[in-house]
């Protein structure tokens, strides 16, 4: 059993360092949108993928040894947290897997933040996008008129300024 402790250690190290990488590449990300630089951006997407397969290959290997680790200790794997692990086994297990916990809480937490963050810069950027759009269909627009009520009607538009094609 200390054999698959110590493998489950070394999957949680392994996984713990990639969500590290995750939260760098969050952050590059927010450099990326702030600098409204797409070369980056598709960059950091590109970057981002690669971790969440390095991530899932490692979290399948993860579940599958706690199965086996449930299954040792006699309690039902999907109740087996690595909370309640660290109070199952010896030291030092107990205090590195509580350890683990507590990064991977914190890790969870900023990565959360600043995905929050980036959606909230990402839906402004396109807010922008979309009253400059409108500005500039405006524009084109035929001479607006004003009617009784004092309202001005637009006609229809009298130019096209965007390509349809992607």
């Amino acid at each position: 059993m200390e054999l698959m402790l110590n493998d489950l250690l070394g999957l949680l190290e392994g996984e713990i360092g990639l969500y590290a990488s995750m939260l760098l590449a969050l952050q590059t990300e927010k450099k990326a949108i702030v600098d409204s630089n797409p070369t980056e951006l598709n960059e950091t997407s590109r970057e981002k993928e690669n971790l969440f397969l390095k991530i899932r290959i490692l979290e399948e290997q993860r579940i599958s040894l706690l199965e086996k680790l449930a299954q040792e200790l006699g309690q039902p794997s999907q109740d087996l947290t690595l909370s309640k692990l660290s109070q199952l086994v010896q030291e030092p297990q107990a205090t590195q897997l509580g350890e683990c916990h507590s990064t991977f809480l914190s890790l969870a937490q900023s990565i959360q933040e600043i995905n929050q963050s980036n959606k909230t810069l990402l839906t402004h950027s396109l807010d922008l996008l979309k009253g400059s759009l409108s500005l500039l269909s405006d524009l084109l627009s035929s001479n607006p008129v004003y009617y009784r009520t004092g309202k001005m009607e637009v006609g229809d538009q009298s130019g096209r300024l965007l390509s349809g094609k992607v």
